[in-house]
């Protein structure tokens, strides 16, 4: 008698577990690794009303779950290019992958930017980056959308005499 309650006891436990684990596979979302290939003619110059000098922005990026939670692309600047003063309504993170450039927040000192260098400009701080004066600079930016899908405002030209202050 008792190895038949336990012979019982096994049989409905391992039904359970089955049951449990069909439950978990048919709810179980599809998870995956997605890879896009790069394409460099997938990029575009950027525009005289943002940028000075020549600026190529790379194919441009989304990325998260729902494949909105951040976006970016990789952005070349050639010697002495920059953006203009812009903000972020959510920040922006820089990686500088190659040359030297520079940023510089309102109101602060120019700062010298190296590969491997991560800039964090907070939500809504009016800030510039681009490449040195001499030397070209390569960085990847990244930054979220507002809830009316806006990453970016534009602002005026950062001058000659703004761009060419000391470095820090």
């Amino acid at each position: 008698m008792k190895k038949i309650i336990i012979i019982s006891l096994i049989t409905m436990s391992l039904s359970a577990f089955n049951v449990y684990a069909a439950d978990l596979q048919s709810n179980k979302k599809e998870i995956a690794m997605k890879l896009n290939k790069y394409d460099s003619s997938a990029g575009f110059e950027g525009p005289a009303d943002y940028f000075t000098g020549k600026v190529q922005v790379g194919e441009p990026f989304k990325a998260g779950d729902n494949f909105d939670d951040y976006q970016g692309a990789m952005v070349n600047f050639d010697a002495g290019a920059r953006t203009a003063w812009h903000t972020h309504p959510k920040g922006q993170t820089l990686y500088i992958i190659s040359g030297e450039g520079r940023a510089q927040s309102q109101g602060e000192t120019v700062r010298k930017l190296m590969p491997g260098d991560v800039v964090w400009f907070p939500a809504n701080e009016k800030h510039w980056h681009g490449a040195a004066p001499d030397t070209s600079m390569s960085h990847i930016a990244i930054q979220s959308s507002d809830s009316n899908g806006e990453v970016v405002t534009w602002l005026d030209h950062v001058t000659d005499e703004e761009y060419k202050a000391p470095t820090e």
